[in-house]
Formats: C-alpha cells, sequence, structure tokens
C-alpha cells in the first residue's frame, strides 16, 4: 500500500467511531414483537389489527424470532414482520379484505404454514389467530428425516416445572431478569436438568451482568446436552462481550453447527471473526451476509458491520454500498442522517483516492 492509501486509509478508518463493534448481547429475550403499519391507509380510515401467536409441532412456543409474512388474497405481501422470541406477531393498520397470514418453510424443520384471516366491516376490529408449524416430510417415502426439534424442545418436563420456566419467560420478555431468574430457580429445583430453563436463566445472569454465573448456567447446559444450540451460541456472545474471540468462535461454531437457523449466531461469529487479531474478513462478511438474508429488514444494522469490515479491508467502493443499502432500506432510520453524513465523507475520501492516483 503506498503512502497515498495508507493516508487515504486512516482517515476513513478514524470515521468508525459513530459505529460500535461490541455490546452485541442480544440474548433471546431482548427482542419485541414486529409490526407494521400499512402506508396505504388514509387518514380516517377503518383500521384493523391482526394478533397471532407461533407454536412448534410440540406445541411449545419458539425460542427464536420466526418470519412472519402477510399476504393479500388477491396477491401481493401486504407487510412482513419478526414474531418475538415467544412467538407472539402483530400486524397493524390494515384496511378491510382478506389476508393470509404466512409462516414461511425453513427449508429443513417446517413446513409452510398458513391462516386466513378475513378483516370486514363499519368497525375496526383486531383479530387473533394461532399458527401451529408442521414438521417437514424430507423423505420422499414419506418418513420424517432427522432431527426436527431440539435436544431441549423434546424433553419430558414436569408440569409444575414448565409452569414455572413459561412465568420466567414471560417476566423475562417484559424486562424483568430479577423476577424471572426466580421463576427459573423455581423450574430447575422441580428439575435440575431442565435445559431451556438452564439457558434461560444463564441469559438473565448476563442481563444482570452476572457473567460468571451466566457462563456456569450455559455451560452447565452444555454438559447435559451438548446438541442443544442455543446456550453455545449465548456463551460465544460471552465471550465476545469478554474480547475472548477464539473461544467465541468455537462456541458459536458449535451452536451453529447444531443448528443453524439463528440469525444471531451467525451475526456474532461474523463479528468474532472480524474483531480477531487476526481477522478472517471473509469469513466473517459470509457470516453477515448470511445474517442478512435470514434477518432480512430486523437486522439491516448488520450492513453498518459490513461497512466496517470493508474499511478495514480496504474495499471502500463495497463500504460505501453497505450504507447506501442502508439507507434504502431504512431512510427513516433514527441514525440516517449521520449515516447520511458518513456516507459523503466516504464518497469524497474514494473521490480523492482515485484523484491522487491519476497523478
Amino acid at each position: 500500500m503506498n503512502r497515498q492509501s495508507t493516508s487515504i486509509f486512516l482517515r476513513l478508518q478514524s470515521l468508525l467511531v459513530f459505529i460500535t463493534l461490541l455490546g452485541v448481547s442480544a440474548f433471546a429475550q431482548q427482542t419485541n414483537p414486529g409490526s407494521t403499519n400499512n402506508p396505504g391507509r388514509s387518514a380516517g380510515a377503518i383500521s384493523h389489527s391482526i394478533r397471532g401467536k407461533i407454536y412448534l409441532p410440540s406445541g411449545n412456543l419458539p425460542e427464536q424470532r420466526m418470519r412472519v409474512v402477510l399476504e393479500i388474497s388477491s396477491g401481493g405481501i401486504a407487510s412482513e414482520a419478526f414474531s418475538d422470541t415467544v412467538g407472539n406477531f402483530e400486524f397493524r393498520g390494515l384496511s378491510s379484505g382478506t389476508y393470509r397470514v404466512v409462516i414461511p418453510s425453513d427449508s429443513r424443520n417446517f413446513e409452510i404454514a398458513q391462516e386466513t384471516v378475513e378483516l370486514y366491516g363499519s368497525f375496526s376490529r383486531t383479530v387473533t389467530v394461532q399458527v401451529y408449524l408442521k414438521e417437514k416430510n424430507n423423505d420422499p417415502h414419506g418418513k420424517p428425516s432427522g432431527k426436527v426439534l431440539s435436544a431441549a424442545d423434546i424433553q419430558e418436563v414436569p408440569k409444575e416445572a414448565k409452569k414455572a420456566y413459561e412465568q420466567g419467560v414471560k417476566l423475562a420478555k417484559n424486562q424483568k431478569p430479577e423476577d424471572a431468574s426466580k421463576k427459573l430457580l423455581q423450574a430447575l429445583e422441580i428439575f435440575p436438568d431442565y435445559l431451556h430453563a438452564l439457558n434461560k436463566l444463564g441469559e438473565q445472569m448476563a442481563m444482570l451482568n452476572k457473567q460468571v454465573e451466566a457462563q456456569a448456567y450455559f455451560e452447565r447446559a452444555i454438559a447435559i446436552n451438548s446438541k442443544f444450540a442455543l446456550p453455545h451460541i449465548n456463551l460465544g456472545m460471552l465471550m465476545l462481550n469478554q474480547k475472548k474471540f477464539d473461544e467465541a468462535v468455537a462456541e458459536l461454531e458449535t451452536g451453529n453447527g447444531n443448528d443453524d437457523s439463528y440469525p444471531m449466531g451467525h451475526l456474532n461469529l461474523g463479528l468474532a471473526l472480524m474483531m480477531k487479531p487476526q481477522p478472517e474478513f471473509d469469513r466473517a462478511e459470509r457470516e453477515l451476509l448470511r445474517t442478512l438474508e435470514m434477518g432480512k429488514r430486523d437486522f439491516v444494522h448488520v450492513r453498518k458491520y459490513l461497512f466496517n469490515l470493508n474499511v478495514r479491508r480496504q474495499t471502500m467502493d463495497k463500504a460505501a454500498e453497505q450504507l447506501e443499502a442502508y439507507l434504502r432500506e431504512v431512510p427513516e432510520a433514527p441514525d440516517a442522517t449521520d449515516v447520511r453524513l458518513m456516507l459523503d465523507k466516504v464518497r469524497k475520501a474514494i473521490a480523492k483516492q482515485k484523484a491522487e492516483a491519476k497523478r
């Protein structure tokens, strides 16, 4: 790299302050239900809502956010959202009509699922739907193939333990980690090997900044059954926040190997690979792009990490492309003004670099 290129690169490096890489501890309970208003609804018109809940084939609630598509019966997509981590979703601001609530197949574990909803009348309505996922049949002879549910989902859990766990999950969702921890401990007193409760309790300890306790609960769940993906992923995120990058990569790779359907697993693996003392930019880029592919609009902030990656890799045109895509996808984002200013600086730096190269 020549002196001119080095100067441009250093100036661009100094522009990265507004994007923070660490602090990406997005454990399962830290997400909110997706909800989208219908932009085509005129002021004063009737405004309907659809609320729903997703259930796994076992009858349990999902442990990850799931994409929900709202289709118009006559064709086309009215809106998209993501459920929260216990399966709740909502669409608001809908005009009268017939809609289909669709949970797309994950191409491996679940078939596509859908429910039809009719919204008519002279008053605004809220309709509640329940969507039950069906196991995907990958065998041409009709035999279900391989593991569909996680190791935790197939545990036989005593009724009282499950009740305490579900109460803990509700409290965790409402951002009450101390109260949630008490309920989860109750569940574990009844059933000490309760995998979901151990993982969720680890998450609450991390929320309370009790890192040692959080690690202990994640490791205990892994010791009981190493095929359960979530504690590996959460432990990896814990290691990432402690800047233990090699340990983070190892746990996140294991978790994604057990179940690669968690966007946060791919996101944090990408960050760990990018932040290592000897970064692996190509692998990191693949993981971050995979996160975008899976999470779409809900993970649009990943484009800012890809911007950072490309600045560090000195592929400045690609860095600019990521900020441009971010602004196209969320033009009204709270940080849109800062991102536009950053993009302007990057474009000027690129133009100067090209001009200097011609001299």
